[in-house]
This record gives structure tokens, sequence and C-alpha cells, in this order.
């Protein structure tokens, strides 16, 4: 199925493709862990081949690995199970997911729970929460924060940490998201295309020393941290003001 008009037409993978897939990606585990990675993370979102299995939408095959929802998983489990075996045990492996295809007949928060659950049973040690880019078809609803709510229930639901990804903008979102017990961790992308020093930016506009500057940029740290503490005191004495007249107008109106 083309994802478009102007999209070429895919062939459906052959069982012997399927193996030869399999297998590179178990060697690309290999050199990953021969590299030293810390963190492994398999795609299995925004309509790749793995996610094209997962999603009713994508996934048209009439044999094992198609039909209910445990069948349309059972290709991106044996990919994920094999490369399990070929990374370290003591090193944590994720894998990406799109929790809601944002069309009828697709991927719905409810599928999201059961999927969580597959992985987790088969290994994953955190579930990484996207959502939508499966087919053109889908309309999905922007806003704050908007797929927490798919890592909230995952987490939540089928027991497994999650990583919250999505229009969190600001270090305060994901600390809430995090104290909240919504996910176990937080993923910020765009912000830091905007401001590759977002996370430094983020810690000073918060006065937290919990992060390392590069010593190249330690001359502009402690001036950041000065400029943000002024700006944090003159909102907090506009506040103020603001609140005194509020009180002299509501004494006035008694």
């Amino acid at each position: 199925m083309p994802y478009g008009e102007q999209n070429q037409t895919p062939g459906e993978i052959t069982p012997a493709e399927m193996a030869a897939l399999k297998a590179a990606f178990v060697e690309s585990t290999r050199r990953a862990t021969a590299i030293g990675f810390d963190w492994l993370e398999l795609h299995c979102a925004h309509g790749y081949l793995l996610s094209s299995f997962i999603s009713p939408l994508t996934n048209r095959r009439s044999d094992e690995y198609g039909g209910s929802l445990e069948n349309r998983c059972r290709y991106p489990l044996e990919v994920f199970s094999a490369m399990r075996a070929a990374w370290p045990a003591d090193k944590p492996m994720s894998v990406r997911i799109s929790a809601h295809d944002w069309a009828p007949g697709g991927l719905t928060p409810d599928d999201a729970v059961r999927i969580g659950a597959l992985f987790k049973a088969a290994g994953c040690d955190v579930i990484d929460v996207s959502s939508g880019q499966t087919t053109r078809q889908a309309r999905p609803v922007y806003g704050r924060m908007y797929q927490t709510p798919f890592a909230d229930r995952i987490r939540n639901e089928s027991g497994i940490a999650t990583m919250a990804v999505g229009a969190i903008q600001e270090a305060d979102h994901a600390n809430s998201i995090i104290a909240a017990g919504r996910a176990d961790l937080c993923a910020v992308g765009r912000p830091h295309l905007a401001d590759p020093a977002w996370t430094l930016h983020e810690a000073a506009r918060l006065q937290s020393r919990a992060v390392t500057w590069p010593n190249q940029y330690l001359s502009g740290r402690d001036q950041l941290y000065r400029e943000m503490e002024k700006q944090k005191a003159m909102q907090a004495q506009a506040g103020q003001a603001l609140a005194a007249m509020d009180s002299e107008a509501n004494g006035q109106r008694a």
C-alpha cells in the first residue's frame, strides 16, 4: 500500500525477506554492543516497516502475521526478541510505538495498552510512546503534552516504564509528568532544534545547578543564572503588586 498518491507501492515482504531483515537487526545490535552504546531502541512507530505490521490500516496480510493484534505484533516481537538476546542483559532496551493512528479503524489507546504488555512480556524495559504518522488519513489532536495520556495509560495499565514525548516544551512540563507518575522519562526533541542549549537554559530558569556545562560555555553560565534570577524576582514583585491592587479594589467594593 503506498503511503500517498505520489509514493511508490511497496511489495508485501516475503518470509525469506523477513528472516533476512531480522538477521540484519541482530547484526546492528551486535555492532551497537561492540561500539559501546548504553541504550538500544527498536522503532515500531510512524509507519516504518515494523509499524506497518502492527497497524490494522497497513497490515492486510492473510498469514499468521495478519489479522488479530497479537498476530500483527508477531513479527515485531520476533525481531525484538532476537535483538534482546544479542543485547547485553544489563543494558536497557526500549521500543517506540504509535499509540494511536488517529484514523477510523486504526490503532487506539486501548490497543496501545495491549501492545505495551506484549513487549513487556518479551523483555522490553521502556515503551517510548509516540503516535500517528502511519496513514495520511490521520487527524491528530495536537496540544501541550498531547501524547502524555497514552504514556500514562500504558505505564499504569500495562505495568511497564514509559517515555513521554510530544509537545513537551518546558522543564516544568517534564517534571510534572514524572512527579505525577504519568511516565518515567520525558524526551524533548523540537525545543532542542529551536534552541540547542535548551537543557542549559531550562536549568538556569529553574536555578538548578544539577547540570554540567561545557567548559567553553562557562563564561556565560553565571551571567545567565544572574539574569534569570533577576527576572524571577521581577515577576514575583509584579505578582505581589497585582495581588495588592486586587485586594485594594475588593476592599473598595466592599
